[in-house]
């Protein structure tokens, strides 16, 4: 299943727009949940950081969609985002916050399935990061990018995730041989950090999300240089 968030003030673009993802899904098989926004500030209120793909309309009240990419990319780095807009010119701004691609109003199927093909063949590559792991009973499978940090508490692993949280048996070492190269990094030996989640560092904590979490001095220099190489890489 994949999340697709469509960012659209118009409703007859947001339905054409729709309607031409659904079609493309049946000729291909794949199994599509589609949100639609009216706009940038609903879309980015409480945003869950796990849409696989995100259109977003350039031209739009309130925010527009440069200004809306860019706060989208402060919370996630990794969804692709592709831009629709009738100005042509304005598409190349959007490398400017990592855009995968753009479309041009009025969208025609024969362009868009071609870039479809090119996301789809992206997040397939992308799925490699998914992991699973057995959770009071419940075998569950998501994302690596949907964790947001994973603490040793009481002799547990606890999975901190958009969802809610996941209590695992199991031990750091083990996890931290899976997810450090997917971009993890221990901020001390109590939390495992997935850092396109961090906020801010100040001086002996980071903000993961809305938590605040300690960095102990002994793994300070080894965290920045993680989350420093995550950034520019």
């Amino acid at each position: 299943m994949y999340r697709i968030a469509i960012v659209e003030d118009t409703q007859e673009a947001a339905v054409q727009l729709k309607t031409m993802l659904l079609r493309y899904a049946g000729e291909n098989g794949l199994a599509l949940e589609i949100l639609e926004y009216r706009n940038a500030v609903t879309f980015l209120t409480n945003y869950p950081a796990n849409f696989d793909i995100v259109f977003m309309d350039i031209e739009m009240p309130y925010l527009n969609g440069l200004e809306g990419a860019a706060k989208l990319r402060e919370i996630d780095r990794s969804t692709l985002l592709i831009f629709a807009t009738k100005l042509g010119h304005m598409a190349a701004k959007g490398y400017e916050v990592e855009a995968f691609d753009f479309v041009v109003k009025p969208i025609h199927y024969d362009s868009l399935k071609l870039k479809l093909k090119r996301a789809f063949n992206r997040l397939e590559q992308k799925q490699a990061n998914n992991i699973s792991f057995l959770s009071e009973g419940t075998r569950v499978r998501m994302s690596s990018s949907s964790i947001r940090y994973i603490e040793v508490s009481d002799h547990q692993l606890i999975y901190h995730t958009g969802e809610g949280d996941y209590p695992v048996y199991g031990t750091m070492a083990k996890v931290r041989e899976q997810l450090e190269p997917l971009g993890f990094s221990l901020c001390n030996n109590c939390y495992l950090v997935n850092l396109r989640y961090v906020k801010a560092v100040r001086k002996y904590t980071v903000l993961v999300g809305d938590t605040e979490l300690q960095i102990s001095r002994p793994r300070r220099k080894t965290f920045l240089e993680a989350l420093s190489n995550y950034i520019g890489g």
